[in-house]
């Protein structure tokens, strides 16, 4: 992430705070806010029929209303152990909920979401506040249902408002990497993933 990109470091599900006390020691490197957004509920309720990630694994029955809860006090209390807590603010509750009122802009966007549905309100509400040059990584590119959200092209133009960018590992990665194009309009974005 280049200092000309623009914006906050965004992290959307955080569970028990591990990875967002290295996010914040990053953030505070940068001089940047780390915003996390997480109900601290756990998953929302769903009925998504998830069987298997794309290396085999079963995750059948993995991804349970409630499953992955930690509570606000847990994670800040990891961050303030383990990180740089001064750099973060938190956004408590359901994506649908907190995700449209959030303005950023945004250099960079993690996702570990799990969902489909969550994965799609976060594309929906987030990726058109990542500044141009900025990073966006989601980890649950090992799900085939998430998969799916990446893959749509209808999806990218009719909910999040521009063409699918190049989305690097789709269908082969656990880890999922778009770098947002530089460009000012979405024509200049890229249909072939790498």
């Amino acid at each position: 992430m280049t200092s000309d990109v623009n914006g906050c470091i965004a992290e959307a599900g955080c569970f028990k705070g591990g990875g967002t006390a290295k996010l914040s020691i990053v953030a505070s490197v940068l001089n940047r806010q780390l915003v996390v957004f997480d109900s601290f509920q756990g998953l929302s309720p769903n009925t998504e029929p998830h069987e298997a990630n794309i290396f085999g694994d079963s995750i059948k029955g993995r991804f349970r209303t409630g499953e992955f809860r930690a509570s606000l006090d847990e994670v800040y209390d990891s961050v303030r152990m383990f990180g740089g807590i001064t750099a973060c603010r938190f956004v408590e509750g359901w994506f649908q909920d907190t995700l449209p009122r959030f303005k950023g802009p945004i250099a960079g966007l993690y996702l570990d979401v799990d969902l489909a549905s969550s994965t799609a309100t976060c594309l929906k509400y987030l990726y058109p506040l990542i500044s141009h040059g900025g990073l966006m990584y989601s980890q649950d590119g090992d799900f085939p249902l998430v998969i799916d959200i990446f893959a749509d092209h209808q999806f990218w133009n009719t909910q999040v408002g521009c063409s699918r960018p190049e989305i690097v590992g789709l269908g082969r990665s656990k880890m999922l990497k778009i770098v947002k194009p530089s460009c000012s309009t979405d024509q200049c974005t890229s249909e072939v993933d790498q």
